[in-house]
């Protein structure tokens, strides 16, 4: 099924919709990350969640969404950058096989009440010195939806509804907002319980139909009698901006004394990529390159 994303427009209920299947991307995104199903699951949702968000946001930059984790799952990462390129990882505290493939949301990432949900929107061509906008809360809900509507309903003052899945194959997603009349419209003619009226008929969403059906499919299924306008259909997928360079900088971050350590214990310097699973390696010559004096650099290539 192809990957795609709706965005729709229902002028007389003031609100906004976003209707996403990833089968493609997902699996992309998961590829070379061994997962327990409950880990995966709770990956796939926040996934289909940031890209949502980044779609109905229209800006030009990287949309970051992560939780922090006080249980087994220490982090959660999704990056959303522009055209909807996602990439996403997860960084445990515990070895993989000691997860239950049944492990729930709070379970993972809330036993103590110490998660933090943040998201982060760092806009292209920002000025030096220039900081990206950050908002980060206490984690309150008991799955991914649950929080993801209270942080947008609460430090955004935008309220949001939002129905998710994921399995092995693929996620999906509706994400519902309400905003502010446009178009000239007089205020009698705005439905005030529009958003609500939306909320019930996207509440009948199930499971199966977030992971199987297109998302025009699923729009017409629940939205048919309110005729909603398709503003534009997007096409998420996976892409990673790992390379050599970043590699090469990591390392010089590092310092020459460390590396050169590591090169004396392992023989060379080997990075695998946490989002793509692609290894870089470094060897001594590489190393002693890395650190040579920019002259030397020079008069080495000539």
């Amino acid at each position: 099924m192809t990957d795609k994303l709706i965005k729709l427009h229902f002028p007389r209920q003031s609100c906004r919709a976003v209707v996403l299947h990833m089968g493609q991307a997902w699996q992309d995104i998961v590829e070379h990350q061994h997962l327990p199903a409950g880990v995966r699951r709770m990956l796939g949702e926040l996934s289909a969640a940031a890209v949502m968000l980044s779609a109905s946001l229209k800006f030009d930059g990287a949309l970051v969404l992560q939780i922090q984790g006080d249980g087994p799952v220490k982090l959660a990462l999704v990056e959303v950058r522009t055209g909807l390129v996602v990439r996403a990882t997860v960084q445990l505290r515990t070895a993989a096989e000691n997860i239950p493939d049944e492990a729930d949301f709070k379970s993972l990432v809330n036993v103590g009440g110490n998660g933090r949900c943040a998201l982060i929107l760092d806009i292209a061509g920002r000025r030096p010195g220039e900081h990206p906008y950050q908002g980060v809360v206490p984690l309150t809900g008991n799955t991914v939806a649950e929080t993801i509507e209270s942080y947008m309903t609460q430090s955004e003052q935008v309220r949001t509804g939002l129905w998710l899945a994921a399995d092995d194959k693929a996620c999906g997603g509706v994400l519902l907002q309400r905003v502010a009349a446009t178009g000239g419209k007089a205020q009698g003619e705005i439905d005030p319980e529009g958003f609500e009226h939306l909320s019930m008929l996207a509440r009948t969403v199930k499971n199966e139909e977030l992971l199987t059906l297109e998302p025009e499919e699923l729009a017409r299924r629940l939205f048919w009698e309110d005729n909603p306008t398709v503003l534009e259909t997007l096409a998420p997928r996976f892409g990673c901006r790992c390379s050599m360079d970043g590699i090469k900088a990591m390392v010089r971050s590092l310092g020459e004394k460390e590396a050169r350590e590591i090169i004396e214990e392992k023989g060379k310097i080997e990075v695998r990529c946490e989002f793509c699973g692609k290894t870089y390696a470094l060897d001594a010559i590489d190393v002693k390159l890395l650190f040579a004096p920019a002259t030397a650099q020079s008069s080495s290539i000539n």
